[in-house]
């Protein structure tokens, strides 16, 4: 009995070629367009504002990045300088204003100087889920008593008193990966004052 199976249709080389840019385009447009964790993130101390004006004056050097010793400072996809907290927490040393060539961060006085505030994602907080973490709490008891306990030894955050700096974020032991509609990372995260608005 004679066959009918049909041999497999064989691609031109240029089929090959347009089938493989094809791929190429796609995948690029995934690594685009896929969602990026988004995790909060606040300008160095003495940043000038509104952002819109620290983002014009900024020349994207880097000469911040290099000089925080605490690696609180990184850069994000423009090359703008932003303190989340996730690599380093900042002491407000001031290196960073001390080396910026343009003048868009300025020296301020560090007691004085705030950053943004420290929110606390409860159904991710260990301290909230089932008790016992209080990392942050004793990070910041030895900075700026900003984070406090409740009567079931839960914690939380004492606006007035945060001053952003991210330590609570860094020793905080929950990954830093978005959780299903979590967009902060860590069970702790920073979020920028209203007075850095204006993009």
């Amino acid at each position: 009995m004679p066959s009918t199976h049909k041999p497999a249709a064989r691609l031109t080389r240029r089929e090959f070629v347009k089938l493989m840019g094809g791929l190429a385009a796609s995948g690029l447009a995934l690594l685009i367009l896929r969602p990026q964790p988004a995790f909060s993130s606040v300008l160095p101390p003495g940043a000038v504002l509104p952002a819109n004006r620290f983002r014009a004056l900024c020349q994207r050097c880097g000469k911040c990045v290099a000089i925080c010793t605490r690696r609180a400072i990184r850069q994000n996809a423009e090359g703008l300088p932003f303190i989340d907290g996730l690599s380093g927490w900042c002491d407000f040393c001031m290196d960073c204003a001390r080396v910026c060539p343009t003048g868009a961060i300025q020296m301020v006085e560090p007691k004085q100087a705030k950053l943004g505030v420290a929110v606390i994602e409860r159904e991710q907080c260990l301290a909230w889920k089932w008790i016992g973490c209080r990392l942050c709490y004793e990070k910041c008891a030895g900075l700026q008593k900003a984070i406090e306990l409740d009567g079931d030894f839960q914690v939380y955050v004492l606006s007035d008193r945060c001053n952003g700096c991210g330590a609570c974020v860094n020793v905080c032991p929950q990954p830093d990966g978005v959780r299903q509609n979590k967009n902060l990372g860590r069970a702790v995260a920073l979020r920028a004052g209203d007075d850095e608005s204006g993009s």
